[in-house]
């Protein structure tokens, strides 16, 4: 029988769990001219409720396209991917890429190819020189597709804080200019990195500053993702213990990736039981700890021996009161300054992130991990 459970990929339908409320904000709101920064953690199934937001408005005649730009390198790339994302975004227009190439792109030189499904892949060369208005065009695009096909267009630009590495404030600048006179276009601007999003839209001497509302994708409501598992479960023939429940989401914390991992193993691993109860849950925690240990061992390694004190402070004390004379001492952490440090640059290895008052780890295994190490 097929697992029940997926991780690591995008889910829809039985397997998108409990972010209803999510859905359909988001879906309401995009059918209108707005710009919505949306920050969530690493693995909290971002992209999966951005792909189920689209695929509604796909089924009530909205055009949609996803850009994920962490897959850019350049700015050129950027304009290639975007352009693909946004011509692939209008099925007719799709049909027709050649001859739409050269209507709404002149300035481009582009040469077109297809994917094994038939999707357009456009390849555009962009000099230095013309790079400021291949920009507008490219950035344009969505508009004038809307107003060709008398269609409202919604545009997701993912891990939207990689602009930044991608043209910096250039390309961000470009980027407003041309969104701000767009009527027929929503935008979705998607990132993990808080703090840079946040920066974006609220520092006055960025381009996007109070360009677009902020929303926060928080964890699942606990109980509701207890029912998801528990019914996934039960669905398929097995019975798992309340107890057993509650272990998975105190080992992963509620963060949805780690609930679907753990539950994925449990039920790989057990399947000739008929009652899933805490030990087994613990057993499987030990067993993925031991097959990622590999991958931890070299993250550990690359760390000063502060830093790896730091880390073992953050796993032990749940990322809290990490510079206090207390933990100081009793982790032999030399100085609340030092321990700033380590965090600091552990935050930038992407190790830990700060959250309200502590740090709490991206990798919630890597955290358990280092609290045994």
């Amino acid at each position: 029988m097929a697992n029940p459970f997926k991780y690591g990929t995008v889910v829809s339908g039985e397997d998108f769990a409990d972010r209803e409320t999510e859905l359909q904000n988001l879906t309401s709101t995009l059918k209108e001219t707005v710009r919505i920064f949306l920050i969530a953690p690493r693995r909290y199934g971002k992209t999966s409720l951005i792909k189920n937001v689209l695929m509604t408005l796909q089924r009530q005649k909205f055009l949609t396209a996803y850009v994920d730009l962490y897959w850019a390198a350049s700015s050129s790339d950027l304009m290639e991917l975007y352009t693909s994302s946004v011509v692939q975004g209008s099925k007719s227009i799709a049909k027709r890429a050649a001859h739409f190439v050269k209507e709404f792109l002149p300035r481009l030189r582009p040469s077109l190819s297809f994917d094994p499904a038939g999707n357009p892949e456009i390849s555009v060369g962009v000099s230095m020189e013309s790079r400021a208005e291949v920009a507008e065009e490219v950035f344009n695009l969505p508009e004038q597709i809307a107003n060709s096909q008398g269609k409202r267009f919604v545009v997701v630009l993912d891990e939207f804080q990689e602009i930044m590495r991608i043209g910096g404030e250039d390309l961000e600048r470009q980027l407003r200019a041309a969104i701000q006179h767009h009527t027929r276009v929503s935008y979705l601007f998607a990132g993990s990195k808080s703090h840079m999003l946040i920066d974006m839209v609220s520092e006055k001497t960025r381009p996007f500053y109070q360009m677009g509302t902020l929303m926060n994708l928080d964890k699942i409501p606990e109980d509701e993702f207890k029912e998801f598992v528990r019914s996934k479960f039960t669905k398929f023939g097995k019975e798992i213990s309340p107890t057993a429940t509650d272990r998975i989401f105190a080992e992963s914390q509620n963060v949805p990736h780690y609930v679907q991992l753990l539950s994925f193993y449990l039920w790989d691993h057990y399947q000739d039981l008929p009652v899933i109860e805490e030990h087994h849950v613990a057993e499987a925690m030990s067993f993925i700890l031991r097959s990622q240990e590999p991958a931890y061992l070299t993250i550990w390694e690359s760390l000063t021996s502060h830093q790896k004190k730091t880390m073992k402070a953050a796993a032990a004390l749940q990322g809290q009161s990490l510079t206090s004379k207390e933990s100081v001492q009793r982790f032999s952490l030399e100085s609340a300054s030092n321990v700033s440090k380590s965090l600091s640059a552990l935050c930038s290895k992407g190790i830990l992130r700060k959250e309200r008052d502590r740090y709490v780890f991206e990798d919630v295994l890597l955290g358990r991990w280092a609290e045994k190490v």
